[in-house]
């Protein structure tokens, strides 16, 4: 059974090792600046960078923002040794029984087995693609766009304003923590 710890300060000893994962997770254009995200950890209320760890062993990390009306997940990994061991599925099975209502996350557009086989897994957990013209902000100014698909659990009215929201606050809104 796992465990999400949140992480509220930027000195936590497992920061290191959820950095190297993010890292090694995510290409450049699909992550923060790593001084940004240590600021975001004890800056922005909203968002939860948790641990995932199971028997006291630290297998993965998760990041979510509380929009005030949606969930918006931005990062899940675990760490290599640890996947087909149903960690994902257990904080995906979490999420679903403690974040209730509209949760929103993003996907690479399925080009490859990889692609295809993260949005099969999203949609086999109740996640259906709402939008495949979505462009993510940069994380950083001055950067490009970066093509991704908006998968969600629900059918919403209220999804422009949703993804104009994510943009302002996850995207845009943090370019002062970048210095």
């Amino acid at each position: 059974m796992i465990e999400l710890n949140r992480i509220t300060d930027k000195n936590d000893a497992r920061l290191n090792q959820i950095i190297d994962l993010y890292i090694s997770a995510f290409p450049q254009e699909e992550r923060r600046d790593l001084n940004q995200l240590r600021r975001l950890i004890e800056q922005a209320d909203n968002m939860y960078l948790s641990a995932i760890e199971a028997d006291n062993t630290l297998c993965g990390f998760f990041i979510y923002w509380d929009m005030d009306g949606f969930y918006y997940m931005e990062h899940l990994a675990v760490f290599p040794e640890m996947r087909n061991m149903k960690i994902g599925q257990q904080v995906l099975d979490y999420v679903a029984t403690h974040l209730a209502g509209t949760r929103i996350l993003e996907v690479e557009p399925t080009t490859d087995e990889m692609t295809t086989r993260r949005v099969n897994y999203y949609s086999r957990n109740g996640y259906h693609i709402v939008d495949k013209s979505y462009m993510q902000p940069s994380y950083r100014p001055g950067e490009e766009d970066f093509p991704l698909w908006i998968m969600s659990n629900n059918n919403t009215e209220d999804l422009s304003a949703q993804i104009e929201l994510i943009k302002e606050k996850v995207y845009r809104g943090n370019y002062a923590l970048l210095k």
